[in-house]
């Protein structure tokens, strides 16, 4: 697993906000057992008042605040585990690929995208139970993971190993039959969030991506000297001398929009200096 710190930066965000949260509500309302009187509330348990005024519930869909906090409200121990362990394990790989624009946003799609389905399945009268932490999301984002790495393979309930094609359509299989059951899952949720998640790669991936591949014209250069030293450059290139600069461009262009995004020049630059650092490593 990724250290922490290696992590991209809207991963490091969502862990620490997420246990921010976990924190007060289980230590300060749980473990320390600390009350407050709030105005227009009463009287009672920290962890209370913040599943209370953080909790997504379906019979109130016009409370919007709530489509978004319900996501970092979590008051048990083993779901913060579980849900901050699938988002440092699967939306690290999922940031790096799509970069932190696409992933926040798919993210908090995904989060909104289940509560709504949840109020509407209120409306058909299947479910009315509130809803907390970050499933729906997470669900999401197992969503794309499974598009852009197929065949890569988990241990599916930390128990059974199996390739994520497979493990994806087992855990939609396994939310549908346990959706009636009333074990205080939120089935409904995560069957939400995988559906958010199939929406948000198909306009990803015939869309959004493509947006990012639509090269501006840059201005050619006249030097000789500079069309001699970088004649294998991609026509209409700028011939950069500083390569640590053009380096840290294309790092930063990685890490804002995911490696999809960059155009064959870029990649092309990447695979010279990765071959000129190979070359410098083999003669020490």
């Amino acid at each position: 697993m990724t250290p922490f710190r290696f992590l991209p930066k809207a991963i490091r965000i969502l862990l620490i906000a997420n246990a921010a949260v976990f924190a007060i509500a289980f230590v300060l309302g749980s473990v320390m057992g600390l009350h407050l009187n709030l105005p227009g509330a009463g009287y009672g348990n920290i962890r209370d008042y913040i599943v209370y005024f953080g909790a997504f519930f379906p019979t109130s869909p016009l409370e919007a605040w709530r489509y978004f906090t319900y996501m970092f409200v979590h008051v048990d121990f083993w779901h913060f585990v579980f849900n901050m362990l699938m988002l440092w394990m699967f939306g690290g790989s999922v940031a790096e690929y799509m970069g932190a624009k696409h992933f926040t946003a798919m993210y908090l799609f995904c989060g909104v995208f289940a509560a709504f389905f949840s109020f509407m399945l209120c409306m058909a009268g299947l479910t009315n139970n509130p809803i907390i932490g970050a499933s729906g999301a997470l669900m999401g984002i197992f969503v794309a993971c499974y598009r852009f790495f197929p065949e890569s393979r988990l241990l599916l309930f930390f128990v059974v190993p199996m390739k994520l094609k497979h493990a994806m359509w087992v855990m939609v299989i396994f939310d549908l039959i346990m959706a009636p059951s009333g074990d205080g899952v939120a089935h409904f949720a995560h069957l939400g969030g995988v559906v958010a998640g199939f929406i948000y790669m198909y306009f990803y991936e015939k869309g959004f991506r493509k947006l990012h591949n639509i090269r501006k014209p840059r201005r050619r250069e006249s030097s000789a000297d500079n069309r001699q030293d970088d004649s294998d450059a991609i026509e209409g290139e700028v011939f950069y001398v500083d390569e640590q600069k053009r380096m840290n461009e294309i790092l930063d262009k990685v890490n804002r929009e995911g490696i999809q995004s960059l155009n064959e020049s870029e990649r092309q630059f990447l695979l010279r200096a990765g071959d000129k650092l190979r070359r410098r490593r083999g003669g020490l």
